[in-house]
């Protein structure tokens, strides 16, 4: 944190802070800037500009993320005449890892992995010269200090593999890099040591292109863990890495090596390159324009995720080998590997070689992904590039430091600090015990990291939730929170609402105060305190959980629920209506994750989860195909439905107008129809939605309204409900620094842990 005390005419100031905000500044950020004016009188006349020494503190401010490789860096590294010419590991003040690579604050290269890699005479005078842009660059190194690449290759002779021990002089001598002006002063021993490194890693890069571009599978380690690497384009080579990560369904990002070369496989607009070219490289979901690659890269999806590269190698390895798979290197549902000793002990067939480095990663970093909403871009998964950057949130009034645990899906737990509230990176799902174990040590490691002691811990109200228990665990005052009020506390916190709002959460499940899972709520909240105002309409559903996965059951319990049993096609029925009718394995649900799974199964278009959200994106693809084509959605509505005190949406009339047109399609073609029945449903319901925050705000006398949840990564109900919202003069709030699904819950829950304790 930097302090500035400035004494100025206003004119001056505003000048200064313009100044300030638009200047740029290679190896630093400006992330909040707070002013403040100082009241007590001032004896003291500035007459000169000062900088005073820093005071020592407990308080820990901003910890730097990881960075992408900076233009001047990529330029050297391209640039024959530089010491540094293809050296895989290039890094300046301005880019390379941080937060992966930091032990304990202050960042220096002694509290760094860097630290093993002692450095040579001419990265030490780099080192130390204000004038270079390499002055205390932490991650400084060349040819002679290392890290060095190092490949691992299966199924070949170990033979072919060249060694330092193997490097004879005639060999370097012969290599095609020759002795310049910069190292005519360099001794011939020093000079045949440092050809040696380039020659090894030349060597060992070109055989992993070469394994590439023949189709094969590398492991690539990275600055947060390892990924899987692989040609997009060669059917056979994607399929047998779904079966390496065995991962059936879920698309595959792909990274590129320019916007242009994007640009010839998704539509790029001019935020999307923005977004694209931001220093966190964050892996963007694109509309997807033609089918070039393997079908099995995508997967039938719509979208891209697209990236661009953020390290010298992978820079290096899209020069030669073009746009390429870069999959987190895991097993499925694990957590992404980190650790050389794990993945070179990875016994697979399918794994034809790991090119590595000895450079430890201190804590594993997913890469992060995000999208354009409302033309700003709004993260879907916050890891490298973001995390650990602050949310910056009100201070406590008893500066209480706060452990919120997050939710079990998606899970990031929050750690937050005087007004400084830390959500952290990506872990997954904690029912796999290997991510759980994963998200317990990275709660101490962070906590260590960031000088944090908690004295509150804040969890969600689910007694059965992985994270609810090790909050618990802590021996803290524990605040329990339900779900979505987290998820709306999660907006109300990023934008520092301190009205009443209108909230709407939806998504597939959460624990309900009434003991129901609910799914589909809009609330009145205001600080710590909520009230469930309308919900989607209770539906009995057989089998919990596992509901979640199989979609046309969930059409069955939603046609079944809504007195529409003539729609039904599931040879289940019979066996399905009667547990409902005797309440066997069934809970009650206001899911509206739910409803969209049953609509897609009604559609005909996927009857089945393979992953989370599956049957809502490809019922989303069909909705996004028709506004594409222009197609006219089909006119359709739910119900508003007063129950006593709380509103109910009935899906009964929308279901039914779906059945009903589908059966009754004549000689339309299949495809057409489904699209814009699809369109329709997601345009009912962003005007049912619209429609029942009317009568809130009527009844409330209330205008901001404050949406999140995982149905809201849908875009084109995202879309279509802000400008419905807008149009009918809401203020309209959602989620942009977390994402609007899980990954937001643990910051809501802090907003909500402030809040209560200041009240108390």
């Amino acid at each position: 944190m930097v302090e500035i005390i400035t004494q100025c005419s206003h004119n001056d100031f505003e000048q200064f802070i313009f100044d300030l905000k638009h200047a740029e500044c290679e190896g630093c950020e400006i992330i909040s800037i707070d002013i403040t004016d100082i009241t007590e009188e001032i004896t003291e006349i500035f007459s000169d500009f000062k900088i005073i020494e820093s005071t020592a503190t407990e308080a820990v401010s901003i910890i730097p993320p990881d960075l992408a490789t900076c233009d001047k860096c990529l330029e050297e590294l391209y640039s024959k005449d530089n010491r540094r010419y293809q050296n895989p590991f290039i890094s300046c003040m301005s880019c390379g890892p941080r937060y992966t690579i930091m032990g304990v604050l202050p960042y220096d290269r002694d509290n760094t992995t860097m630290e093993d890699f002692p450095m040579c005479k001419e990265c030490n005078a780099e080192y130390i010269s204000p004038e270079s842009r390499r002055f205390h660059a932490q991650t400084i190194s060349c040819y002679d200090c290392g890290p060095y690449l190092i490949l691992k290759e299966y199924n070949r002779d170990e033979n072919d593999l060249l060694d330092s021990s193997r490097c004879s002089n005639k060999k370097i001598r012969n290599h095609p890099v020759k002795l310049n002006k910069l190292y005519k002063k360099i001794p011939m021993d020093r000079y045949n040591q440092h050809q040696a490194h380039i020659y090894k890693n030349r060597k060992r890069f070109k055989r992993a292109v070469d394994i590439i571009n023949s189709g094969g599978i590398i492991a690539v380690k990275g600055i947060g863990g390892y990924h899987f690497v692989c040609s997009p384009f060669m059917e056979e080579t994607v399929q047998n890495l779904r079966k390496l990560k065995g991962r059936e369904e879920k698309p595959f990002a792909v990274m590129f090596g320019s916007v242009d070369s994007i640009r010839e496989y998704c539509e790029v607009s001019s935020q999307e390159k923005m977004l694209l070219e931001t220093k966190a490289r964050p892996i963007v979901l694109l509309y997807s324009k033609n089918e070039k690659m393997a079908h099995s890269t995508y997967k039938g999806s719509i979208y891209c995720g697209a990236f661009l590269p953020y390290t010298p190698l992978q820079t290096m390895l899209l020069k030669e080998c073009g746009p390429l798979i870069m999959t987190s290197g895991n097993i499925s549902d694990q957590p992404i590997i980190r650790e050389d000793s794990i993945m070179l002990a990875l016994d697979n067939p399918l794994l034809n070689g790991v090119l590595y480095n000895k450079r430890r990663i201190i804590r594993s970093v997913d890469d992060s992904v995000a999208k354009i909403i409302d033309d700003k871009a709004q993260l879907i998964r916050r890891s490298r590039g973001y995390v650990p950057y602050p949310v910056f949130l009100p201070e406590s009034n008893k500066n209480l430091k706060i452990f919120a645990a997050g939710g079990d899906l998606k899970a990031a737990f929050c750690l937050f600090n005087r007004g400084s509230a830390v959500v952290s990176q990506y872990f997954g799902d904690l029912e796999e015990s290997s991510i759980l174990e994963e998200y317990k040590k990275s709660v101490d490691d962070l906590a260590g990291l960031l000088k944090i002691t908690p004295d509150l811990a804040v969890c969600d109200l689910h007694p059965n939730y992985f994270s609810t228990r090790f909050a618990e665990s802590l021996n803290k005052p524990v605040i329990y929170v339900q779900h979505h009020h987290a998820h709306i506390a999660s907006v109300m916190a990023e934008h520092n609402l301190k009205e009443k709002v209108i909230g709407i959460a939806f998504d597939g499940t959460g624990y309900g105060t009434d003991g129901n899972i609910w799914g589909s709520e809009f609330m009145i909240c205001q600080g710590a305190d909520f009230e469930r105002k309308a919900h989607l309409k209770y539906i009995p559903m057989l089998g919990g959980d596992q509901s979640m996965k199989d979609a046309k059951k969930t059409a069955t319990c939603f046609l079944a629920g809504s007195g529409l049993e003539q729609y039904i096609k599931d040879d289940r029925s019979a066996i399905i209506k009667a547990a409902l009718k005797n309440q066997v394995n069934t809970v009650l649900t206001s899911s509206m994750g739910r409803l969209f799974d049953a609509v897609s199964s009604i559609l005909g278009i996927l009857d089945e989860n393979h992953y989370e959200g599956e049957c809502a994106a490809y019922l989303e693809k069909e909705a996004l195909l028709a506004e594409k084509g222009k197609a006219v959605p089909e006119k359709m509505s739910f119900d508003i439905v007063r129950n006593d005190d709380m509103i109910e949406i009935d899906p009964a009339p929308v279901l039914e107008a779906l059945c009903r047109r589908q059966e009754g399609r004549g000689d339309e073609p299949v495809t057409s129809i489904r699209q814009s029945l699809a369109l329709g449903f997601h345009y009912a319901l962003a005007e049912v939605i619209v429609g029942v925050c009317q009568i809130l705000r009527e009844e409330h006398n209330l205008n901001s309204v404050a949406f999140s949840g995982g149905v809201f990564q849908n875009s084109v109900l995202t879309n279509r409900l802000i400008k419905l919202l807008r149009e009918n003069g809401f203020m309209v709030y959602y989620n942009i620094a977390v994402p609007p699904n899980d990954g937001s819950i643990s910051l809501g829950q802090t907003y909500v842990g402030i809040m209560k304790s200041d009240e108390n």
